[in-house]
């Protein structure tokens, strides 16, 4: 398939690339030819222009897509909640090159002052339909974003752990 322009900054394969898919030979590109396929796109470019290309321009550097769409077996392999807004184009999960550090021992981590003037960046100035700053190991973090194009729930959550392996989904 052919990428797709979602907007300025963001490419479809952006929100369909994935490690584990690779890993698992898990096909996780959407099928022209799906019911759903336009509205997947929709969806991944209301997300795009209503937070993500904000976001990248505030903060003036790439955003990361560690996780954006996933196909159904994707998001079963990542057990992913069962309707997650990933299945729909509606979420995606990010980090920002400035927030994730390396110490001393080379180990990862992440700057949580950052990380944190970040989300209240995207809380106040964003038309969010989810926003939740994850993690698996309290060392690497991640902002969880969706945004419905019915802006249904604006919920903001602090810190959440995740059972998946996000940073490289």
């Amino acid at each position: 398939m052919t990428d797709i322009r979602l907007s300025e900054h963001f490419m479809l394969s952006e929100f369909t690339r994935s490690t584990t898919t690779e890993r698992l030979g898990i096909c996780n590109e959407l099928d022209p030819f799906y019911p759903t396929h336009k509205d997947i796109i929709a969806n991944l470019r209301n997300l795009c222009e209503q937070v993500l290309e904000p976001l990248r321009a505030y903060v003036r550097q790439p955003i990361i897509i560690s996780s954006g769409y996933r196909s159904p077996a994707l998001n079963q392999a990542l057990r992913g909640a069962p309707r997650s807004q990933h299945l729909t184009g509606e979420a995606a999960d990010i980090w920002l090159p400035t927030y994730n550090c390396r110490g001393a021992d080379g180990q990862s981590f992440t700057n949580l002052e950052q990380l944190n003037k970040r989300f209240l960046w995207l809380m106040n100035n964003t038309d969010f339909d989810q926003l939740i700053k994850e993690t698996t190991n309290r060392q690497i973090y991640w902002i969880h974003v969706s945004c419905k194009s019915d802006r249904s729930l604006a919920t903001a959550i602090r810190s959440s752990t995740s059972s998946s392996n996000n940073p490289l989904s």
